[in-house]
């Protein structure tokens, strides 16, 4: 299946599609966010049940036994992604990052100092992990196990107080960008500073993924915005809502709830 992004240069290709396994539904497990792992492998968090467990490429379940319920913690998983370190996991409610081997075994746990309880993570190029706080209004920056007193982001002084993020991502570049509850998409520099600001023009976006030079938002119902060429693409050919979206150079893995859907692009 091909999907046209820019009739002369780009076009998207449903490559691959994995089955949710039927374990994850026995273990009543019900993923709601998703990056890459190692060997084409794909890390899935339920963040309602705390639980990170690892579907490979062949369908195999890993599932770490030392976070969530089975460890009696009640924290909200909402990130988890590969670092230099191994496996890194944002905590928000328990304020913290975890940390675990690529066997998904834990290492340590790191409390963060300044309590900004992170609704959103990303990790830049460089092993960076960046949290946005809505309770600061602001993106803070996590290096040498320490988070920063100051916001790498501050929207206070770039919007206004209690602005409201529904996304943010950051490329290969380092560069960041910022999807807005407002509907618009910011892009910042590697050095925090705001470039350019422009209105989204599709329904209800809520997801926002770096692919090469360009940036994609895209809706829950599959409807999907470059915005570079500020060409639109429907990808809901997929029948499935989309739960989450992760890019990794040329490819896009949307998580449905039935499906991992690998998209890439030529």
């Amino acid at each position: 299946m091909f999907l046209s992004l820019s009739a002369s240069q780009t076009e998207i290709s449903i490559v691959e599609h994995r089955i949710i396994p039927d374990e994850v539904r026995a273990l009543r497990l019900k993923p709601t966010f998703i990056n890459w792992s190692l060997g084409n492998n794909f890390l899935l968090l339920d963040s309602d049940n705390s639980e990170l467990f690892e579907i490979s490429s062949s369908g195999k379940i890993k599932l770490s036994y030392g976070i969530g319920r089975r460890n009696h913690r009640y924290g909200e998983l909402i990130w988890a992604g590969i670092s230099p370190s191994g496996v890194q996991i944002v905590d928000r409610l328990e304020n913290e990052i975890l940390t675990l081997d690529f066997n998904l075994n834990p290492i340590q746990n790191i409390s963060l100092k300044h309590k900004i309880f992170p609704e959103l993570a990303q990790i830049d190029p460089w092993g960076r992990i960046f949290l946005y706080s809505s309770t600061y209004n602001g993106i803070y920056l996590f290096e040498n196990d320490n988070v920063m007193k100051e916001p790498f982001i501050d929207f206070s002084k770039d919007f206004y107080s209690n602005y409201c993020v529904e996304d943010f991502s950051i490329n290969s570049n380092g560069e960041i960008s910022i999807l807005g509850c407002d509907g618009f998409f910011h892009e910042y520099s590697q050095n925090g500073m705001k470039e350019i600001s422009i209105p989204v023009e599709i329904h209800n976006p809520e997801f926002l993924a770096p692919l090469r030079d360009d940036w994609l938002v895209l809706s829950r119902d599959g409807d999907c915005l470059s915005m570079m060429t500020l060409q639109s693409i429907n990808i809901s050919q997929m029948n499935y809502p989309i739960i989450d979206v992760v890019t990794l150079n040329r490819s896009i893995a949307i998580l449905t709830k039935e499906y991992i859907f690998v998209l890439n692009v030529k």
